[in-house]
């Protein structure tokens, strides 16, 4: 953002102030300097007006000009195409010093004397304006012959450039700016009026009319101008050019310096081109998509609002109707529907993009002023308008937490005075608590840290007592940090079991997501500016991405290769979680004299195993494949204390060939699952417990799970645990199985004779024998 010393003070008064200081101020209120550019004009250039103007007798591109200094008239010859009689024009007189350093001297150019030089703007140190000479108007000031241009204010000025961060849309205009040096300096902004001509006037009504349809997001203001002649001011073409804005029309020029003093997005239409040869031009206002506004003609798009307007409906050069347009269009609305619907955008959009001034009546008689001032136009009477009413966000905040964040005592109205500056409505304070809205223009406002954020920065950072930190000890073990310990301590065991932890981005290419079988984030939901085309999704297992690092260490000829990771995936909806993977491919060992240099290859049990010895005692139950990842047969759900707490699968045969991945498998858990939140104490019995084995003969399809359901509600309160150690299968049994169970067996009260144990496990068999069609081998 651009803005020169001489502009801001028409709007608040800087008198007193040196631009440094100023800098100083806006430095210190978060409105960061960028750069400072002082425009003096040199001594001995004055003004100078053109008496006659001839053609060079030896020259046909030069011209010999009778030049009125005010002292005395002087004769110099000039070669600028645009030079005429009765011009005003700054004039170089012998003995300036330009800023280039050149020194103005009398020469006779073809044989003619010429004592001066007539000036273009680019030669005095100021933008290009025009091309040749820079001519001079009273808007600068009252034109006096012989007056030093070193004396105009106007043209002498300083130009700060501001680096906005991009939420600050309400200082992308220099009456945002003026808004925030009048509040840190403590001066009034000044007013700023515009009133119309009301007689012999027709109302705007006889050749514009505004539909809409439905009820877009969006506010439109028109007003309709007929146009006698226009030019567009040195004092506006100076200042346009100061702050880098360059205007194809002199309509454009007073358009284009409209919105950077107001902020408020302005248009120009040519009323033939909206009429189409009617006495009326009938416009549409519709419901876009994603929330957004189209202005259409006869069904032809004429622009969507906030975004982009179709060229050829701007006005011709000598277009006597002009239909102006005001508009205004949430920030929030327009960025994403733009990155959703890939569409084309023009310079406007950089301002609604990132929050324009919603105030369209103080844009458009802005505008209107500028042009009865300096042009000859008449404007019609009225206007016609579609308003968009949003409701403003009210914040209450006490003074006590503001205190409590700034850390000293901070008056009340101290804090009502910069707020109400600001902008924002106090509706009431009350018990030493303000309640306020917010202003629609500050769209970046949006909880109590941003309210005390703007009262600090404006009573500046530099005035807040420096003290020792001062803090009252609190519980500190939170949920949170038992899952921090926790995550910490496994990452310790993962590692002692020779696991390596890996890292990667959460983003991850959506189209891996959908060929894995996963549901990728919701269109709505998804990233709006992704880093590159392949991580434009966020990734909803940490298999997504962990494919990666196992590929590139096989294709690192590594022959055994454990890996695991903890972090964030994302479901559909963008609800994240944190989940912790172990992924184990190749080897199941190192190298080593007991298995002679060939280790076997990791299978499902002994990752299993590895798994365990992590997390501790887990159970396995059969599962159909979640995604494409998982290996139809060798998958299952992991439960702990009975509950699923993950997943645990061989690679699925198809995604380990398309990645050259040997045998691969991964369990991945849910870390809320696997940090038990309640601690169960049980008795140890203090006598000597006995190991008793089963074996029995069940179907072949009889899962353990079915066994231990069977078990669980009929075991003897004796026996401890069991679990399974032997399965065997042979032509001799057919359809069925032998399966070996171990029971641990101990009472808390005796050591038990042989004659009880026996009883135990009869009990058992036969409750196998009821429930599972077992028999014993």
């Amino acid at each position: 953002m651009i803005v020169t010393r001489n502009w801001l003070e028409e709007w608040v008064d800087l008198g007193g102030l040196t631009t440094e200081e100023i800098c100083k101020k806006l430095n210190a209120i978060g409105l960061e300097v960028d750069s400072l550019r002082k425009i003096k004009i040199p001594e001995k250039i004055v003004v100078g007006y053109v008496e006659s103007c001839e053609k060079h007798p030896d020259a046909d591109k030069l011209s010999v000009c009778q030049i009125n200094l005010g002292a005395a008239v002087r004769q110099i010859v000039c070669g600028a195409k645009n030079i005429r009689a009765g011009q005003y024009v700054p004039v170089a007189t012998v003995g300036a010093i330009m800023p280039d350093g050149m020194k103005i001297k009398h020469a006779k150019l073809r044989g003619v004397e010429s004592d001066g030089m007539v000036c273009s703007s680019s030669e005095l140190g100021l933008p290009k304006i025009g091309e040749g000479i820079l001519v001079l108007d009273d808007s600068i000031g009252p034109l006096e012959i012989g007056k030093e241009l070193r004396e105009y204010e106007a043209i002498n000025d300083d130009v700060i450039e501001i680096e906005l961060t991009a939420n600050r849309g309400d200082c992308l205009s220099i009456h945002g700016i003026a808004r925030e040096l009048s509040v840190s300096f403590n001066r009034p902004m000044k007013s700023f009026e515009f009133r119309e001509k009301e007689n012999q006037k027709l109302g705007i009504g006889r050749i514009f009319q505004l539909f809409h349809q439905g009820n877009p997001p969006v506010s439109m203001l028109y007003r309709a101008i007929d146009i006698d002649h226009i030019r567009l001011p040195l004092l506006l073409n100076l200042r346009l050019g100061l702050v880098d804005i360059e205007s194809s029309t002199p309509l454009d020029g007073f358009i284009d310096y409209a919105i950077h003093a107001s902020g408020v997005v302005l248009r120009e239409y040519g009323f033939s081109k909206l009429a189409k040869g009617h006495e009326k031009a009938k416009v549409t206002l519709k419901e876009f998509d994603s929330g957004l506004g189209a202005v259409e003609v006869d069904e032809k798009r004429v622009s969507i609002v906030g975004i982009e307007q179709d060229p050829s409906f701007k006005a011709d050069a000598g277009e006597k109707s002009v239909i102006l347009e005001a508009s205004y269009v949430a920030p929030e609305i327009v960025a994403p529907a733009v990155k959703k619907l890939g569409l084309k955008t023009d310079a406007l959009y950089y301002r609604t993009s990132r929050g324009s001034e919603p105030d369209l009546d103080f844009g458009m008689r802005l505008l209107l002023g500028l042009l009865e001032r300096y042009a000859k136009i008449e404007i019609y009477a009225g206007c016609s308008e579609f308003v968009f009413e949003k409701e403003p966000l009210t914040l209450d905040i006490s003074l006590q937490e503001i205190e409590e964040l700034v850390g000293q005592e901070i008056e009340l109205t101290v804090a009502v005075n910069i707020l109400a500056k600001l902008g924002f409505t106090i509706q009431r304070t009350e018990d030493g608590k303000i309640i306020l809205d917010v202003p629609l223009f500050r769209h970046d406002i949006q909880n109590k840290q941003d309210i005390i954020e703007e009262i600090v920065r404006i009573i500046g950072i530099d005035n807040i007592i420096s003290k020792p930190l001062c803090f009252h000890e609190a519980n500190r073990v939170t949920r949170d940090l038992e899952l921090y310990r926790f995550i910490r301590d496994m990452r310790l065991k993962a590692v002692a079991n020779g696991f390596f932890e890996t890292l990667h981005y959460i983003f991850c290419d959506n189209k891996r997501v959908k060929e894995l079988g996963f549901e990728p984030v919701k269109e709505e939901k998804a990233l709006i500016n992704p880093i590159t085309g392949e991580m434009d999704g966020l990734r909803p297992s940490l298999m997504v991405t962990m494919l990666d690092s196992l590929q590139r260490n096989v294709a690192m000829s590594k022959k055994r290769i454990p890996l695991f990771e903890t972090g964030r995936v994302f479901d559909a909806d963008r609800n994240e979680s944190f989940h912790v993977l172990f992924a184990y491919c190749g080897e199941k060992e190192a190298e080593s004299v007991s298995n002679a240099g060939k280790p076997g290859m990791i299978d499902f049990a002994t990752f299993v195993d590895r798994l365990a010895a992590i997390v501790g005692t887990i159970e396995l139950r059969k599962c159909a494949a979640e995604n494409r990842l998982m290996h139809p047969y060798l998958s299952a759900e992991i439960l702990i204390d009975g509950k699923r707490a993950g997943i645990v699968s061989k690679l699925h045969p198809v995604v380990a060939q398309q990645f050259d991945l040997p045998d691969t498998f991964f369990a991945e858990f849910e870390m809320e699952k696997l940090l038990r939140r309640d601690r169960h104490a049980h008795a140890i019995s203090a006598f000597t417990p006995v190991q008793r084995d089963l074996s029995v003969v069940v179907p072949r399809t009889t899962l353990f799970t079915q066994i231990r359901e069977a078990l669980e509600g009929s075991l003897p309160q004796e026996v401890q645990n069991f679990y399974p150690i032997d399965r065997y299968t042979d032509e001799s049994l057919g359809e069925e199985m032998s399966l070996t169970l171990r029971f641990l067996i101990s009472s808390m009260e005796k050591t038990l004779e042989e004659s009880e144990i026996n009883a135990i496990m009869d009990r058992i068999l036969k409750t196998l024998q009821e429930k599972c069609q077992a028999r014993l081998r």
